[in-house]
């Protein structure tokens, strides 16, 4: 497995794995959220605004991929703080438990600190327990509450990196 940035070449399979892992998450989460995040992800807007934020500097837009399949997914922005914050970060169902979340970390907090980030944080649902086990392994610590736009209370979490 290695872990890169995304290429023009790789929308199509980013695209594809970020439904894999919405859909995968049915049971877990809402239906209203995983409905909403699929369809946004099917939609031509998604797929056209993506090179653009491909070449956008203050992006870290990563796969993994294996034999040239994008397997797992992480991306997010430098803040005009300084500070990062990681958006996303999601592995297919076929492949969760083998590092790959992990190596999707450990290279966005990389990635932030040559942009010079001195802190990441993220925020996620408090029943993605096998997330939050990887953000407190990797040191990430809780940092609060907020709630998205569907009224769900997600769970903050912050690492300094400097």
């Amino acid at each position: 497995m290695r872990v890169r940035r995304i290429s023009e070449e790789d929308v199509g399979g980013f695209i594809d794995c970020y439904i894999d892992i919405w859909k995968s998450l049915e049971g877990v989460l809402p239906d209203v959220y995983i409905r909403d995040q699929v369809e946004r992800a099917s939609g031509a807007a998604f797929r056209d605004n993506l090179p653009a934020k491909m070449s956008d500097p203050a992006r870290i837009i990563l796969a993994a991929i294996v034999e040239k399949k994008i397997i797992g997914l992480a991306w997010g922005d430098i803040r005009e703080d300084g500070s990062s914050w990681l958006s996303f970060l999601g592995v297919s169902p076929g492949h969760r438990r083998e590092g790959v979340g992990k190596a999707l970390l450990v290279r966005f907090i990389e990635e932030s600190k040559e942009k010079g980030s001195r802190k990441i944080s993220l925020n996620t649902d408090p029943r993605l327990v096998p997330a939050i086990k990887l953000y407190l392994d990797t040191g990430f610590l809780p940092d609060g509450v907020t709630t998205n736009q569907y009224g769900f209370e997600l769970i903050v979490y912050s690492k300094v990196i400097s």
